[in-house]
């Protein structure tokens, strides 16, 4: 996976994701829509033939990198937890 800085301000960032996985970036998109820093956040695919996944995060003044790097530590804190959770599931009888 390679990632590129498209825009970045203040309280913006938009970065694109070359050959990543449009679920992953949901994940991440899903434990940062609540964050009450966050006023926007969205991802999207390019073009059809690319493998490119855009997401962009718009916060109320506080650092944009900041928070997405919160929001992708919640996102890991969640798939571990799912992890965990269907491990049990299927060593249960």
């Amino acid at each position: 996976m390679e990632i590129s800085v498209v825009s970045r301000s203040d309280n913006s960032l938009e970065l694109v994701f070359k050959d990543a996985d449009f679920s992953l970036l949901k994940i991440i998109q899903t434990n940062l829509i609540d964050d009450r820093r966050v006023k926007n956040i969205s991802v999207k695919r390019g073009h059809i033939l690319t493998k490119e996944v855009y997401l962009f995060i718009l916060t109320d003044g506080s650092d944009p990198k900041q928070v997405l790097k919160e929001g992708i530590e919640k996102a890991k804190n969640m798939t571990k937890s799912l992890k965990e959770e269907l491990e049990n599931a299927l060593t249960r009888p």
